[in-house]
């Protein structure tokens, strides 16, 4: 028998770990936390280029070979390492106050499944939380203050009262903001200054994606989320019309980075980047009125998703302020 890999997969056939272990890799659901992790270590290192620290490295035959002006190593690994927890705690805790509703779209989830009760799966989100909150009071107060306040996005997302997931647009934007703008800027202020325009530019473009973006999640889900009253894009408006109201969302990132870079923000070499973005975004944006509402076959929600976060991440590219504007 195959082991499980894809969260679809039984879990009659995780048989080479314990049932429980391969279950938390589900809660935290590892596929969501590359976008943090490539996202963190590229924005630090856009900081470090900007400062030119990058630039002024020397060259060593003994370890560690390549020696930066300061530091970089350990607050780099400890920034992201803050970053990608964070976004492990998140997971779980929205899946603890969505259990009712994956029981409808997504019984194969480790609390649906029973592997773990939802107070069990509470105290894991607390811990990671916990564990978050830790490594970025290490890296620095302006870290902290942001790794702070994405995570109070993530609980007015999920928990009660507030479950901004519930509300129609405000829950797109709620999502925007942490994982799209808040994200770059924490991880550009690992090493860099966040009154800089270069952090806030990306974030931006990132933020922009996402706010419809994040409708590739909600296609599949339409069953349990109109049940329990999530007005998603798609219960209000229909799967059809949802999709139209995301495809612009696709190609706006590539704008805004022409824009940025025609206005001085972005160095000239971001063209390269706006310029792929404009097929890659169509591309996506084909897929998602094609098959956006076909659930995957072993990962979470539709292809259409997956792809969308292979963009995020590439939207992520070091570079520094351009020095001129272009007009």
């Amino acid at each position: 028998m195959c082991p499980k890999i894809y969260p679809k997969d039984p879990w009659e056939k995780a048989e080479y770990v314990p049932v429980r272990v391969r279950a938390l890799l589900d809660l935290v659901r590892p596929f969501t936390l590359l976008p943090p992790l490539i996202g963190g270590i590229a924005g630090a290192l856009m900081a470090l280029a900007s400062e030119g620290s990058i630039e002024g490295a020397s060259v060593s035959a003994s370890y560690p070979f390549i020696q930066l002006s300061r530091p970089v190593l350990y607050p780099l690994l400890t920034g992201v390492s803050a970053l990608v927890f964070l976004n492990a705690a998140s997971n779980a805790l929205n899946q603890v106050y969505d259990l009712e509703i994956d029981r409808v779209n997504k019984p194969y989830r480790p609390l649906p499944s029973g592997i773990y009760t939802r107070e069990e799966a509470l105290w894991i989100s607390f811990l990671l939380y916990l564990f978050s909150f830790w490594r970025a009071a290490v890296v620095g107060a302006v870290f902290f203050s942001l790794v702070l306040l994405i995570a109070i996005f993530t609980v007015l997302y999920s928990v009660p009262p507030f479950r901004l997931k519930k509300r129609l647009w405000i829950s797109n934007i709620s999502i925007a903001i942490p994982r799209g703008l808040l994200g770059i800027v924490a991880s550009w202020s690992i090493f860099g200054d966040v009154t800089d325009p270069v952090p806030w530019a990306i974030g931006s473009v990132m933020a922009l994606y996402l706010v419809g973006s994040t409708t590739t999640k909600d296609l599949t889900d339409v069953e349990g989320d109109r049940l329990y009253g999530v007005r998603t894009l798609p219960v209000v408006y229909g799967k059809k019309r949802a999709i139209t109201l995301s495809l612009p969302f696709f190609l706006l990132p590539s704008l805004f980075t022409l824009l940025y870079t025609w206005e001085g923000i972005f160095p000239l070499e971001a063209l390269y980047l706006g310029v792929v973005l404009i097929p890659w975004g169509a591309a996506v944006a084909y897929l998602l009125a094609r098959e956006g509402d076909r659930p995957d076959e072993h990962f979470e929600n539709s292809p259409a998703w997956r792809h969308m976060y292979i963009m995020l991440m590439g939207q992520v590219s070091p570079t520094r302020r351009g020095e001129r504007p272009l007009r």
